[in-house]
């Protein structure tokens, strides 16, 4: 009988990974001008909650990572062995959507992200997944910039 370690490091350094995000993102507000609306709920406001949560969730996994692992984790097959090859296209898409959306603009860029991150989930259906990408990052694109106001670049898309 083998005795099972009750500290789990992969899971202990994905939870302090978490908590450090969350961390960095608390700390990263204080940058965010306050501005001078009537509103309680300034900018500052989203990042703080979004940091703190992750900061909480990193918390309860390392609790959970150093006391025997993760709970309510699948043990079938399906997560034995880790997609090396999906998490390669989705780490690729990630990377290369952020080097892209400067000269590209957001909606080639999304768009070509939609399809990469489909291809790393599985999907074979090329055609339905540029349309879907396509109509989903236009959409965001004029909601963003339309309703929202915000400056998004146009990139290659630009003059149309």
């Amino acid at each position: 009988m083998t005795s099972r370690s009750p500290i789990v490091f992969g899971e202990l350094l994905v939870a302090l990974g978490l908590a450090g995000l969350g961390l960095f993102t608390i700390i990263g507000s204080q940058d965010i001008s306050t501005g001078g609306g009537y509103s309680q709920i300034g900018p500052r406001a989203f990042p703080y909650m979004i940091g703190a949560g992750l900061l909480a969730l990193g918390g309860i996994l390392c609790w959970q990572a150093v006391s025997g692992g993760w709970r309510n984790v699948p043990q079938d097959e399906a997560h034995n062995e880790p997609d090396w090859l999906a998490f390669g296209i989705l780490s690729g898409a990630i990377l290369l959507h952020m080097a892209a959306i400067a000269w590209a603009g957001f909606v080639l860029a999304s768009t070509f992200l939609f399809i990469l991150i489909a291809r790393g989930f599985g999907s074979r259906k090329l055609v339905r997944d540029i349309v879907v990408g396509l109509v989903l990052s236009t959409a965001a694109y004029f909601i963003f910039t339309r309703a929202l106001g915000l400056n998004l670049p146009a990139g290659l898309l630009g003059g149309l």
